[in-house]
């Protein structure tokens, strides 16, 4: 039986914008701040979670009493790359074009959920020019309010991808999550969708083995192509 694909829901980082590096520098400043170093190999576990975990961690590698002034520290590092604007994920995004486009005649929903934090992922598809694409856009840190769990509400917790479904007025099971990480991937396979692993330079070491699908990239792809490979799993 095909399966009824309604919606696709893209993860951000990683995904739509290549924005690990900068990540990952930015952190880097706050531990070189603390005479401390954060490696490329220490970080790659990390990607894909939230910053509030990795700021808990290095504040326990350092001895530091409050990682909440860590996060601070690293979110105003970002924010200056992140003015810059961060390069696409060209495969993704040319993919994101064309299926908007083409969103009605497959009635199909799109979104965007990401664990990062809401002006950031905003920024982010400001600078791509997709302001007016997706349906909803939807934030692990300020848009789970009335989800409780006492590990957590974001990634790779489930609830931002359920949380999706419910606004855009489907089942889980009808959507197709574009994910990069380990940490997404799980989110989406244990909210109840199709999810796809699309790794980056910084994820591709991941297991991502939970995933229904895992790609090099989306480029290649139409839209009636991509639904078809999608039914045939």
């Amino acid at each position: 039986m095909r399966k009824q694909i309604k919606a696709i829901i893209f993860d951000c980082d990683g995904t739509l914008v290549d924005s690990e590096k900068s990540h990952l520098t930015a952190w880097q400043e706050v531990a070189k701040n603390y005479t401390s170093t954060l490696s490329h190999e220490d970080y790659l576990d990390f990607v894909g979670g939230s910053d509030a975990r990795l700021a808990k961690i290095l504040a326990k590698r350092i001895g530091h009493d409050y990682p909440e002034e860590l996060l601070v520290m690293k979110r105003n590092f970002f924010l200056e790359h992140l003015k810059k604007g961060m390069p696409p994920i060209e495969g993704t995004v040319s993919f994101v074009k064309t299926l908007f486009n083409e969103r009605e005649r497959h009635g199909l929903k799109m979104a965007v959920a990401s664990a990062a934090l809401k002006h950031e992922v905003l920024e982010n598809i400001k600078c791509l020019g997709f302001e007016n694409l997706f349906d909803i856009v939807l934030s692990g840190h300020e848009d789970l309010s009335e989800y409780s769990d006492p590990e957590g509400v974001n990634k790779p917790k489930p609830y931002i991808y359920q949380h999706a479904a419910k606004i855009l007025g489907v089942l889980p099971s009808e959507c197709v999550v574009i994910e990069d990480s380990h940490t997404g991937v799980t989110a989406g396979v244990n909210a109840g969708c199709i999810t796809i692993a699309i790794p980056s330079e910084y994820s591709k070491t991941h297991d991502l083995s939970k995933a229904s699908l895992r790609l090099d990239s989306l480029s290649g792809f139409t839209i009636d192509s991509f639904l078809e490979m999608v039914h045939e799993l």
